[in-house]
């Protein structure tokens, strides 16, 4: 074991705690610089050695991960708070939240679809995960039939479905909630569902869990969706990649658009769009879900963002050319 020559208390470097935690050392580093989940002694030679509460930390810290807890949600919690979350298995309602552990509220806007849902999302216990800022809800309906007759202007950013059931017909009248909608982001809750409906939703870019979920776990797949809408301005051999210029309502417009090109250009680029962006959207959410492929995913995200950026300008020109309208409201 590489320690210290201190005798007490004990010091490891970051190398001893992988061996003895099982954690990467990728991983560990990844943790204290994006999460501030240790407090390493840095030495005069700007070496960093953690103590014996940062091992066990990091112990429980694997474990919990490798059970679902998102480590954006857990990192700033300390050891005794580690240890009484595995050991209650509440989640973080059992607990308390420090403001580290989680980041700035969503600046989005949100619309639920089930009145048990919202009522939830709006107690006073789920906003104490959220430090008090609840979340920004622009409207919600009873049923799927009731969002199908309102629909909402601007957009939401993200479309909340929670159902207790969830078959075929239902798995398609979500889908076309969504593009009616326009949402950026559509998530969806079901407690019992047959697998083609569960599996035709995720083929077509939605997030889909089965409930029931503890508040913690809610608040983390909610805090996965922030990537999506809130994309970063990449930069990839110092050229700026601007967010994502179409929505899929105007992707889906255009492929159902009629036009004179006997190659069909506008279907298949706006085909082809939709699919970059939904993979962009899925390599950044990685980031947040595995620690250890982080600069992987970083990778896979930037070059989806790069042909991303390639294909909306060659959709321009062809739309151009046809006389095709890209607007978000034709």
């Amino acid at each position: 074991m590489n320690t210290s020559s201190s005798s007490s208390p004990s010091l490891y470097r970051i190398g001893a705690v992988s061996k003895l935690s099982g954690i990467p050392v990728p991983t560990l580093r990844i943790w204290q610089s994006r999460y501030q989940a240790f407090s390493p002694h840095t030495t005069h030679g700007q070496h960093r050695l953690y103590n014996e509460d940062d091992l066990r930390k990091a112990v429980l810290l694997k474990a919990l991960s490798s059970q679902g807890h998102g480590i954006s949600l857990i990192a700033g919690l300390s050891t005794a708070q580690l240890q009484q979350l595995q050991q209650t298995g509440q989640g973080l309602a059992a607990t308390q939240v420090p403001p580290t552990a989680l980041a700035a509220p969503l600046s989005s806007t949100w619309a639920v679809i089930g009145l048990p849902l919202a009522q939830r999302l709006q107690s006073a216990q789920f906003n104490a995960i959220w430090q008090g800022q609840a979340l920004p809800i622009q409207k919600v309906w009873s049923h799927l039939d009731e969002a199908s007759a309102d629909r909402l202007s601007p957009a939401p950013d993200v479309l909340l479905v929670s159902l207790n059931g969830l078959n075929e017909h239902q798995a398609q009248q979500i889908q076309t909630l969504a593009q009616w909608h326009g949402p950026r982001q559509t998530l969806v809750l079901y407690n019992f569902g047959q697998l083609k409906a569960v599996t035709s939703l995720r083929d077509a870019g939605y997030l889909v869990h089965q409930d029931p979920l503890n508040d913690m776990a809610l608040a983390d797949i909610l805090l996965r969706t922030r990537p999506a809408l809130q994309p970063p301005a990449w930069t990839v051999q110092n050229h700026h990649i601007p967010p994502r210029q179409f929505s899929d309502t105007v992707l889906q417009r255009v492929a159902n658009n009629p036009n004179q090109v006997l190659c069909e250009c506008p279907r298949h680029l706006a085909e082809l769009l939709g699919q970059i962006a939904r993979f962009e959207d899925y390599s950044r959410a990685c980031l947040n879900l595995s620690a250890k492929d982080a600069e992987l995913h970083t990778q896979l995200n930037t070059m989806a963002a790069t042909a991303r950026n390639l294909f909306e300008k060659a959709l321009l020109m062809v739309a151009t050319h046809e006389g095709i309208s890209l607007q978000e409201d034709v």
